[in-house]
């Protein structure tokens, strides 16, 4: 049962996390937590359910289109009528507004959903095996780093350190500006 809980919330987590939900599927189940492909099929169902909603919400809710921020994905479309939907998984910054967009652009159903399903096996896979991967090399690096515990904290306080003071700085020359040019 809790098994099938995780692929659950992996399949619903999905549709908000986007890329940490297979990542982190995928490190859950590199400890023995699930198994790799069921991970991987519920990442990609979750996040083809909510490119289907998106499109849905394009195909009622044309107003939207009218906003800026729609602008790059209908020209996308125009150039790319039949593959655009191949695209929604892997056009950062347009993941919301190219389903919208297509079910908008009134792109046939069949077509996008048979795209963007493809998108989606594609995109949970690697991504899927990205964690993976990273789980294998996070434990290598923990159990290697496992004596240099003080030393990983010591840096990672300079580091901190530096950036507080450098942010700090640059506000201070920030205040000085708008000080002199009120002046």
């Amino acid at each position: 049962m809790s098994m099938l809980l995780l692929y659950l919330v992996l399949a619903v987590t999905v549709m908000v996390q986007e890329e940490a939900a297979p990542i982190a599927g995928a490190l859950a189940a590199r400890q023995g937590h699930g198994e790799l492909w069921l991970v991987i099929a519920a990442c990609a169902a979750g996040t083809f359910a909510g490119d289907l909603i998106l499109y849905g919400v394009g195909r009622r809710t044309k107003a939207l289109l009218q906003r800026p921020r729609f602008r790059p994905a209908l020209a996308f479309i125009r150039r790319h009528p039949i593959t655009a939907p191949l695209a929604v998984r892997f056009a950062y910054g347009m993941r919301f507004a190219l389903p919208v967009s297509c079910g908008a652009s009134q792109v046939p159903f069949r077509s996008y959903a048979a795209w963007v399903g493809l998108s989606a096996v594609v995109w949970a896979t690697a991504f899927g095996l990205v964690g993976w991967g990273a789980g294998h090399l996070a434990l290598q690096l923990l159990h290697d780093a496992e004596h240099d515990v003080p030393l990983i904290a010591a840096i990672l306080v300079v580091w901190v350190t530096g950036f507080i003071v450098l942010y700090l700085r640059g506000r201070g020359r920030d205040f000085a500006a708008r000080n002199s040019a009120a002046s």
